[in-house]
């Protein structure tokens, strides 16, 4: 893989502004080593489903609880196929967001669906799949692509922060959509590494 070093360097020839974002001091997760198998991948769905339209610090805080409270569990998958809604609220997580969670658990555990399938798809074909299973959108599935699957050039501009990080970067409109994406096509093939200094710079 090639080093953080020479990412940086290929980035900001490209686009120098991303020096101001770009801290050698802060690994990118990203660059690290993935480990792809059924259990993690759904560990790390289910932690994008959590965070679907609340804010980083909500997220954070329910889905600490959920994980602390299933750490009895040998299995995660398990564990969320077999809990019950009263138990999910307690945790502070949606009756919807759990009935999603719930169902994609039963699907991997009856062999309906597999994440690791996802492998073999292109970033497209990756999205449209996720997108296809109830309760993900392209948000979910490009936050999945990012932190399960380490793919380093997904961009997600339906990301708030993003847009805000990069308004504040490029001093434009966050609402300026076309434009972003227009930024954006000068990191590639890393824009999921630049995406992840976007947000530590916003500091979320």
């Amino acid at each position: 893989m090639t080093s953080q070093k020479k990412i940086f360097e290929e980035l900001i020839k490209k686009d120098n502004k991303l020096e101001v974002i770009l801290d050698a001091k802060k690994k990118c997760p990203f660059l690290k080593t993935r480990q792809i198998d059924e259990e993690l991948l759904f560990f790390e769905l289910s932690q994008s489903i959590v965070g679907q339209q609340i804010s980083a610090k909500a997220a954070e805080a329910i889905w600490g609880r959920i994980v602390d409270s299933s750490k009895k569990e040998n299995s995660f998958i398990k564990a969320m196929a077999k809990s019950n809604l009263r138990w999910a609220r307690s945790q502070g997580l949606s009756q919807r967001k759990y009935e999603y969670i719930k169902s994609i658990a039963k699907s991997i555990l009856t062999s309906k669906l597999s994440l690791e399938a996802i492998e073999n798809l292109s970033n497209t074909e990756a999205i449209e799949f996720l997108s296809s299973i109830k309760g993900i959108g392209p948000w979910t599935a490009e936050m999945f692509l990012m932190f399960a699957y380490r793919r380093l050039d997904v961009f997600s501009i339906g990301d708030i922060a993003l847009r805000r990080a990069i308004s504040e970067v490029y001093k434009i409109d966050d609402s300026d959509h076309n434009k972003m994406l227009k930024i954006s096509e000068n990191w590639k093939p890393y824009r999921s590494v630049v995406c992840w200094y976007l947000w530590e710079y916003l500091g979320v």
